[in-house]
This record gives structure tokens, sequence and C-alpha cells, in this order.
């Protein structure tokens, strides 16, 4: 189509833009387990900016590191908060991977890798990795 055959619409004229109900998404099983990925971002984006406050409270001295982690470990909502922000993290890395299957299907010569086998070796790398920081983290 070139320029000449796009028709310039007339003063005043507006396209249709069919209404959708607000809770559209709840309808269909997949565009619900979408947005509710896209909810558990913000659990993540809250853990993730409390991990900040202590970096920052590093960088101010050992008096505001202390008090910051007084604060994180005498708190029972900080407590139930990081379960759920772990918990909605896991769901949220899942559904990465899953999704990351899905588009991009990995092949290994003629070998077209299931997305299951995807997955799995994904998250087996998340573990591993977790493991060896969490070793290096306690002192080992």
């Amino acid at each position: 189509m070139s320029a000449k055959d796009y028709r310039v619409p007339e003063p005043g004229y507006k396209d249709y833009i069919k209404p959708y109900p607000e809770l559209w998404w709840t309808k269909k099983r997949p565009y619900l387990l979408f947005m509710v990925r896209e909810f558990t971002a913000l659990f993540v984006l809250l853990f993730a900016m409390r991990l900040l406050q202590g970096l920052i409270a590093i960088s101010k001295g050992e008096a505001a590191w202390n008090a910051w982690l007084a604060g994180a470990t005498n708190s029972v909502a900080l407590a139930i908060g990081s379960l759920f922000a772990l918990f909605f993290v896991l769901f949220h890395s899942i559904t990465w991977f899953q999704a990351g299957a899905v588009v991009s299907p990995m092949r290994i010569g003629k070998f077209e890798v299931p997305p299951s086998m995807f997955v799995l070796g994904n998250m087996g790398l998340v573990v591993a990795v977790a493991a060896v920081i969490g070793y290096f983290s306690l002192g080992g």
C-alpha cells in the first residue's frame, strides 16, 4: 500500500473502539494467569526495594546497618511479606521460563528440546546458583 492509497479521515472522524468489560481478562484462564503473573511483579519490586534499603544502610555505616538489620529480623510482617515474595518470585520465574520455552524453542542439532525440559533445566540452574550463593553467604 503506497502513501497515495491512504485516505485521510475527514475532520471530526473517530474510529470505533469496541468497549470491553473491566474484568475481561478473568474470562479466559491464560489471560488470568498472565495478569496474575504481572501482579506478582509488584511483590518482587517491594522485596527488591526492601533489600535496596539494606544496601543503603550498609553504605551509611555500621550503626545504620545494625538498625536496619534489627528492624528486618524483629518484624513478623516482614517475615510474612518475605514468604509471599518468595512464593511470587518462584511463580514469576517458573512462568517466565514456561513462556521462554514456547516463544523461543531450543534445538540441539535436529533434536528439539521439549518445553518441560527447558523449564526444568532453567530451574535447576537457578537452584544451583542459589546453592552456591547460599554456601558462600553462610561462610562456606
